[in-house]
């Protein structure tokens, strides 16, 4: 109550000083009101115009000097964005190829391909089995990559990701020696739809015509690629492609316009695969096709033998610039007429609010707190006035407001907090994939790698407040996944089969994450045995008729000693405050400002021993109550 009255009294001493500093503006005014030349109309046209004349002869400047800057700046980035994707390309085709050459000193691949007649067929099986998994791994290491494929003569099979194993008919042995021997760069082109990158083992036993061991294919996709291009020109009547001598990929709607540019593209692409050319810069011509002008940027790749394009109207790039000096003129008549109009509109608006406004801050100065102003217009003197309402009418609750604006900051915190990533679990993971790794442990590390993307997706993603129950869940299943191969089975989990009626259930992301992290961490010994964390689901009516849903993480660890166990029930309760916000007590405060007092965080001991850590939700009357426990 002091504390209100005081800002009353700081309000009415504030709103003195403006009344005091206006009359005295008032009374200069008036003082030389009888002497004035020129009305307030008058002098707001002035200086209106004054203001804009110098801005619009520095515009009009500004705007030749632009033009001509902007013309140049235009073709240099369509050079360099060229050169970029060409960049792009032969990285990405390039890496490619150096993964098939690691590739070929696969275990599985050369006791297929060489010791093949020692192998089982369980052994076989088995082989072809890991190899076309890390055909996976290669197909989805690129977005490019439509199929990896291994051709295993000595065995006569075809492994792939589309399928296990299938018989290699001599008709494909004889084309894959055929089209050993034709040499090209990077890229080959099969079939006149199929854009493929192989490595032959041995290679020069396929160039002399004798049967390779194995052979190894990426299928690109075509339309990925045309995708990719479609980045390069983003005009409906432009276009680009990656033209060769024998074939090309095309994405553009304009084909008649690609016709022409392309041919001679395609000669001077031959030419310089004949001279074996090392390198190329980009180069950019004007082409006039059917009285239109197209900006053409071109980039032949040496590593690939091919040649980039990218075409565009000129118009829809430069035609903006011509227009402009017309803008200005027309931008300079409407500005005339909008200062006088505004001058005019602006006097009328503004001399009958503020004295309508001196006046209630006279009532306001002799302590009347009651003042309140109507306003019909929707301008700014209308907020300006129901600001001041506001002031009046609501200044005893500002003490509130404060509070509220402390909500809003620790909402602020909470979500800062949310997106923490724990630096330790970062480290430890990676090593441990990099331990994995180096041991060969393929399976295990192909599985951590996955739970790992998943659970730093997850994490990171940005603009979701909330998400199904269901999604959770799967994300700490993730993490229990990848505890339980970080600590070798060690540590086991379980989780309860979620009702049906709940997995929709929207909630705050990352809830149930510092729970399961706490349990891992802090709630066993090292030496204690058959540790086991278990999620489990039930429903309670409260004592109110809601009910809530109780989502357990529950450990047969050490436990909590009585005293700490205390201080946890006083933090949770609101009677003591901590000395730092944990995981634990950031999703306690999350649950209550979403669902009220019924929400939170409850922390028990089990009588088994370990600890039980549940996060509580009140249920909405929309979902039917399906059991109690």
């Amino acid at each position: 109550m002091i504390m209100l009255k005081g800002i009353q009294q700081y309000s009415i001493d504030l709103v003195s000083y403006i009344i005091k500093r206006k009359e005295r503006c008032g009374e200069s005014v008036r003082n030389g009101w009888g002497n004035r030349r020129f009305s307030i109309l008058s002098k707001l046209i002035v200086t209106f115009l004054i203001v804009i004349s110098p801005m619009y002869v520095v515009g009009t400047q500004i705007n030749d000097w632009g033009s001509t800057l902007v013309r140049k700046e235009i073709f240099k980035s369509l050079q360099f964005q060229l050169l970029f994707y060409r960049t792009s390309l032969e990285n990405e085709v390039d890496r490619l190829l150096r993964l098939q050459r690691e590739y070929v000193n696969d275990e599985d691949l050369e006791s297929l391909s060489i010791t093949s007649e020692s192998l089982t067929d369980y052994q076989k099986l088995a082989s072809i089995k890991r190899f076309q998994a890390r055909l996976n791994v290669m197909k989805q290491s690129s977005l490019y990559v439509a199929r990896a494929s291994a051709y295993i003569p000595p065995i006569g099979r075809t492994i792939s990701t589309d399928e296990l194993s299938g018989n290699l008919l001599q008709d494909k042995l004889s084309q894959l020696k055929k089209d050993a021997a034709v040499p090209h760069r990077g890229l080959f082109y099969h079939d006149g739809e199929k854009v493929l990158l192989r490595e032959y083992y041995p290679t020069t036993q396929a160039a002399e015509g004798r049967d390779p061991m194995f052979v190894l294919e990426l299928e690109l996709s075509i339309p990925k690629i045309k995708q990719y291009l479609s980045q390069m020109s983003d005009s409906k009547l432009g276009g680009a492609a990656v033209i060769h001598p024998d074939w090309e990929i095309v994405s553009t709607s304009n084909e008649e316009a690609y016709a022409s540019i392309s041919s001679p593209l395609r000669e001077q692409s031959l030419q310089l695969e004949k001279a074996g050319t090392t390198d190329s810069p980009a180069e950019m011509r004007t082409v006039s096709i059917e009285k239109q002008q197209f900006l053409t940027v071109s980039a032949y790749s040496p590593a690939l033998g091919v040649t980039l394009l990218a075409f565009v109207p000129e118009n829809a790039v430069m035609g903006a610039l011509d227009r402009y000096r017309l803008y200005m003129w027309l931008i300079t008549l409407v500005a005339i007429v909008v200062v006088v109009l505004f001058s005019l509109y602006m006097y009328r608006l503004i001399h009958r609010p503020l004295q309508k406004l001196i006046r209630a801050f006279r009532k306001v100065e002799s302590g009347d707190l009651q003042v309140a102003l109507a306003y019909k217009s929707s301008d700014e003197f209308h907020d300006l006035y129901e600001q001041f309402n506001y002031m009046v009418t609501h200044l005893n609750k500002l003490v509130f407001e404060v509070y509220e604006q402390k909500i809003r900051v620790q909402q602020s915190e909470l979500k800062q907090l949310q997106s923490q990533i724990n630096p330790h679990f970062l480290y430890n993971s990676f090593y441990l994939l990099y331990r994995m790794t180096k041991a060969n442990d393929f399976d295990n590390s192909t599985r951590f790698s996955k739970y790992l993307g998943d659970y730093f997706q997850y994490v990171t993603r940005n603009g979701v407040e909330e998400v199904p129950l269901e999604l959770e869940l799967q994300h700490v299943r993730a993490l229990c996944e990848i505890q339980t191969i970080r600590f070798s089975g060690h540590i086991t989990f379980s989780i309860d089969q979620l009702e049906e009626v709940f997995k929709t259930f929207m909630v705050p992301r990352l809830i149930l994450q510092p729970l399961v992290e706490n349990a891992y961490q802090h709630g066993f010994e090292f030496e204690h045995e058959n540790r086991h964390v278990k999620i489990r689901f039930t429903t309670v009516t409260h004592d109110s008729g809601s009910v809530l849903l109780f989502v357990s993480v529950e450990d047969n660890g050490k436990g909590m000693m009585a005293d700490e166990l205390e201080h946890w029930q006083g933090w949770l309760n609101g009677k003591e405050q901590p000395t730092e916000i944990t995981g634990v007590l950031n999703v306690h405060r999350r649950l209550r400002l979403k669902y009220g007092d019924l929400a939170g965080v409850r922390i028990a001991s089990r009588p088994s021993g370990g600890l039980s850590v549940s996060i509580v939700i009140p249920l909405p009357a929309s979902i039917p109550k399906e059991r109690e426990g």
